[in-house]
């Protein structure tokens, strides 16, 4: 971030916002998968937003993602088949017929999505979205009444679903539980669809660029089954009676023009930190206006623990994006994931991001339960921020949440969309390639 210059963003290459099979057949997930999915990737509201430059129609998603850019696919491999799940319609497209085993879901990357914008930086964020979903998937799933469990990215390659994986590669696994069968069984028997693949949506995205990311992608996927013996773990749970992340579901949305400049009681501050707690990082917790807490920065692993003073001048000078900028100036608090980046394996670094992800994602809907609001501001993480926390080893600042008070209701209008399965059957739109 601090080599990169200003962004030179060529939306004329930007591509498709999202995939389609545009001659495969649809079918619609029984609830409670449709649900999940839905609950994870879906299309649940717009946004109509007042600018300078007039009003602007945002589609929005359940979950946060990297310039708003929603660079992961989800796949599902069942018993029913292979499918592909369309935001959009809120269906899933059948790719092949046939028992896939265990119902899971895939969640891919399609890079330049991301690429485009950000160049290589776009990885980092794109790990870290892994993990945001992950947390979301969990949530969802325990407000239905399943268990999600990660499982290896290595369950889902290439060749299962199809890619070339030059545009678009698996890197998460979503074990689900119990699974409702939705298409009726085929003969005993019958073999397995594994002939090509519906013709994907033309124009296809760009191959991921050769550099800096790409090596690394390369390196944790050689090493994947050589990894180290100890990922991180998973995050620490945090009783429903402290806060229900589940509570924060609907809440949750992340404030285009920062907050209201008005102090968090401490008490929740500590409860949205104690979420964010995972083993295998460190937390640290910037506190601007925090009742009862100095204006400071800490660290947290249970007990707070001041490590310095920390003027907030020393991060306005950094280079940050504009809205990271001013939302400092009104932040209650800023939640700091700390680890080693080049600690280990190439596939442990890419894990440590996706824990990163889902470690804030826990804070984003704790924070949401309470009744305050959050958003990550990735470009938060950088050698200012390390300065104010005083990080003088090999760790680093992965990524940042600020948190505070939501701003009464502006010029913004938001439509939320019902839930599909409560709602008609869908039309289905003419065979067309965009």
């Amino acid at each position: 971030m601090a080599d990169r210059g200003p962004l030179d963003i060529r939306w004329d290459l930007a591509p498709l916002r999202h995939k389609r099979y545009p001659s495969a057949e649809w079918v619609e997930p029984r609830h409670p998968l449709g649900a999940l999915l839905r609950g994870m990737l879906g299309i649940t509201r717009v946004i109509w937003r007042h600018t300078d430059a007039g009003p602007m129609a945002i589609p929005g998603r359940p979950a946060p993602s990297g310039g708003g850019l929603y660079p992961i696919e989800a796949y599902v491999a069942c018993p029913d088949g292979l499918f592909h799940y369309d935001p959009v319609h809120e269906v899933l497209e059948v790719l092949r017929t046939g028992d896939h085993g265990p119902a899971r879901i895939c969640l891919t990357a399609v890079f330049w999505r991301s690429m485009f914008k950000y160049g290589d930086y776009a990885y980092r964020l794109i790990c870290q979205e892994i993990g945001v979903l992950r947390t979301q998937a969990e949530v969802v799933a325990a407000l239905l009444g399943l268990t999600v469990t990660p499982g290896d990215a290595d369950d889902a390659d290439d060749a299962l679903l199809g890619l070339d994986g030059s545009r678009e590669s698996p890197l998460a696994v979503l074990h689900v539980e119990p699974y409702e069968r939705f298409l009726p069984p085929e003969p005993a028997g019958a073999p397995r669809n594994s002939g090509d693949l519906p013709r994907e949506a033309r124009p296809l995205p760009r191959p991921f660029p050769p550099g800096a990311a790409r090596d690394l992608h390369r390196a944790a996927d050689a090493t994947s089954r050589a990894r180290c013996p100890n990922p991180p773990a998973r995050g620490i749970r945090i009783p429903a009676e402290v806060v229900d992340l589940r509570d924060g579901l609907r809440a949750r949305h992340s404030p285009l023009d920062g907050f209201r400049p008005a102090s968090v009681p401490l008490t929740e501050i500590v409860a949205i930190a104690g979420l964010a707690v995972c083993p295998g990082l460190d937390l640290y917790l910037l506190a601007l206006r925090v009742d009862g807490l100095p204006r400071a920065a800490y660290h947290y692993d249970g007990d707070l623990r001041r490590v310095r003073a920390a003027p907030l001048e020393e991060l306005g000078a950094a280079p940050l994006v504009a809205n990271t900028r001013e939302a400092l100036k009104t932040a209650a608090a800023v939640i700091v994931p700390v680890g080693d980046p080049l600690a280990g394996t190439a596939r442990d670094h890419r894990d440590q991001l996706v824990e990163t992800g889902a470690s804030l994602q826990r804070a984003t809907l704790a924070a949401a339960a309470l009744g305050l609001t959050s958003r990550i501001h990735s470009d938060g993480a950088g050698e200012a921020t390390d300065r104010v926390l005083g990080l003088t080893g090999p760790a680093r600042s992965l990524s940042s949440l600020l948190v505070g008070v939501p701003r009464s209701r502006g010029p913004d209008l938001v439509l939320r969309f019902p839930d599909p399965q409560e709602g008609g059957p869908k039309a289905r739109p003419q065979h067309t390639d965009q």
